[in-house]
Protein backbone atom coordinates (compact mmCIF):
# COMPACT_ATOMS: atom_id res chain seq x y z
CA UNK A 1 0.00 0.00 0.00
CA UNK A 2 2.73 2.22 1.05
CA UNK A 3 4.97 1.43 -2.49
CA UNK A 4 1.70 2.14 -4.29
CA UNK A 5 0.78 5.52 -2.42
CA UNK A 6 4.40 6.77 -2.82
CA UNK A 7 4.70 5.88 -6.82
CA UNK A 8 1.19 8.07 -7.23
CA UNK A 9 2.89 10.99 -5.43
CA UNK A 10 5.61 10.95 -7.29
CA UNK A 11 3.77 10.56 -10.04
CA UNK A 12 1.44 13.61 -9.67
CA UNK A 13 4.66 15.38 -8.47
CA UNK A 14 6.70 14.74 -11.68
CA UNK A 15 3.44 15.22 -13.74
CA UNK A 16 2.71 18.32 -12.20
CA UNK A 17 5.99 19.80 -12.62
CA UNK A 18 5.90 18.81 -16.12
CA UNK A 19 2.51 20.79 -17.03
CA UNK A 20 3.40 23.84 -15.10
CA UNK A 21 6.76 25.38 -16.25
CA UNK A 22 5.88 28.75 -15.28
CA UNK A 23 2.06 29.30 -13.48
CA UNK A 24 1.32 27.29 -10.49
CA UNK A 25 -2.49 27.13 -11.77
CA UNK A 26 -2.34 23.56 -12.32
CA UNK A 27 -0.51 22.92 -9.26
CA UNK A 28 -2.77 24.69 -7.26
CA UNK A 29 -5.87 22.92 -9.14
CA UNK A 30 -4.07 19.59 -8.54
CA UNK A 31 -3.75 20.56 -4.79
CA UNK A 32 -7.27 21.41 -4.38
CA UNK A 33 -8.70 18.39 -5.77
CA UNK A 34 -6.27 16.60 -3.56
CA UNK A 35 -7.32 18.26 -0.80
CA UNK A 36 -11.01 17.82 -1.40
CA UNK A 37 -10.92 14.26 -2.29
CA UNK A 38 -8.85 13.47 1.43
CA UNK A 39 -11.65 15.42 3.29
CA UNK A 40 -14.41 13.78 1.22
CA UNK A 41 -12.11 10.49 2.30
CA UNK A 42 -12.96 11.63 5.98
CA UNK A 43 -9.57 12.73 6.48
CA UNK A 44 -10.71 15.85 8.58
CA UNK A 45 -11.89 12.76 11.13
CA UNK A 46 -9.06 10.50 10.60
CA UNK A 47 -6.02 11.51 9.35
CA UNK A 48 -6.31 15.52 10.85
CA UNK A 49 -2.52 16.86 10.87
CA UNK A 50 -1.93 16.18 7.59
CA UNK A 51 -4.79 17.36 5.90
CA UNK A 52 -4.76 20.63 8.00
CA UNK A 53 -1.47 21.23 6.39
CA UNK A 54 -2.62 20.72 3.10
CA UNK A 55 -4.86 23.36 3.87
CA UNK A 56 -2.33 25.82 5.17
CA UNK A 57 -0.04 25.30 2.33
CA UNK A 58 -2.85 25.98 -0.56
CA UNK A 59 -3.58 28.88 0.83
CA UNK A 60 -0.12 30.14 1.37
CA UNK A 61 0.65 28.73 -2.29
CA UNK A 62 -2.61 31.10 -3.32
CA UNK A 63 -1.22 34.06 -1.88
CA UNK A 64 2.55 33.80 -3.00
CA UNK A 65 0.89 33.08 -6.39
CA UNK A 66 -1.30 36.36 -5.97
CA UNK A 67 1.92 38.34 -4.71
CA UNK A 68 4.13 36.44 -8.35
CA UNK A 69 5.99 34.48 -6.63
CA UNK A 70 4.98 31.51 -9.37
CA UNK A 71 7.86 29.61 -8.04
CA UNK A 72 7.51 29.59 -4.22
CA UNK A 73 3.83 29.09 -4.93
CA UNK A 74 3.71 25.81 -6.86
CA UNK A 75 6.69 24.81 -4.70
CA UNK A 76 3.75 24.75 -1.98
CA UNK A 77 1.40 23.62 -3.91
CA UNK A 78 3.39 20.60 -4.52
CA UNK A 79 3.62 19.94 -1.03
CA UNK A 80 -0.16 20.40 -0.78
CA UNK A 81 -0.79 17.92 -2.95
CA UNK A 82 1.41 15.56 -1.48
CA UNK A 83 0.25 16.36 2.32
CA UNK A 84 -3.69 15.88 0.75
CA UNK A 85 -2.16 12.91 -0.79
CA UNK A 86 -0.92 11.54 2.45
CA UNK A 87 -3.73 12.15 4.85
CA UNK A 88 -6.28 10.57 2.30
CA UNK A 89 -3.95 7.61 2.55
CA UNK A 90 -3.93 7.71 6.30
CA UNK A 91 -7.79 7.60 6.04
CA UNK A 92 -8.11 4.72 4.07
CA UNK A 93 -5.34 3.09 6.49
CA UNK A 94 -7.11 3.91 9.45
CA UNK A 95 -10.53 3.14 7.73
CA UNK A 96 -9.57 -0.85 7.08
CA UNK A 97 -7.47 -1.05 10.97
CA UNK A 98 -11.04 -0.21 12.27
CA UNK A 99 -12.85 -2.89 10.30
CA UNK A 100 -9.91 -5.21 10.79
CA UNK A 101 -10.92 -5.06 14.19
CA UNK A 102 -14.74 -5.24 14.13
CA UNK A 103 -14.08 -8.38 12.14
CA UNK A 104 -11.60 -9.75 15.28
CA UNK A 105 -14.58 -8.70 18.12
CA UNK A 106 -16.77 -10.96 15.50
CA UNK A 107 -14.79 -13.57 15.44
CA UNK A 108 -14.06 -13.18 19.01
CA UNK A 109 -17.67 -13.41 19.87
CA UNK A 110 -18.50 -15.81 17.55
CA UNK A 111 -15.58 -18.58 19.43
CA UNK A 112 -17.45 -17.57 22.56
CA UNK A 113 -20.68 -18.87 21.50
CA UNK A 114 -18.97 -22.03 20.23
CA UNK A 115 -17.57 -22.60 23.47
CA UNK A 116 -20.82 -21.73 25.42
CA UNK A 117 -22.71 -24.08 22.83
CA UNK A 118 -20.04 -26.69 22.68
CA UNK A 119 -21.28 -28.17 26.72
CA UNK A 120 -23.81 -29.51 24.66
CA UNK A 121 -23.04 -30.61 21.68
CA UNK A 122 -20.25 -33.11 21.33
CA UNK A 123 -16.27 -31.79 20.91
CA UNK A 124 -15.45 -33.96 17.51
CA UNK A 125 -17.18 -36.21 15.40
CA UNK A 126 -14.80 -39.27 14.62
CA UNK A 127 -16.06 -41.20 11.65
Amino acid sequence: MRTITLTAVLLSLSLTACATRDRPDAALAAGGAAFDAARAAGAAELAPQPLQQAQTKLARARALAQAGDQQGARRLAEQALVDAQLARAQSASERSRRAAEEVQASLRSLREEMQRGSGSMPQRIVP
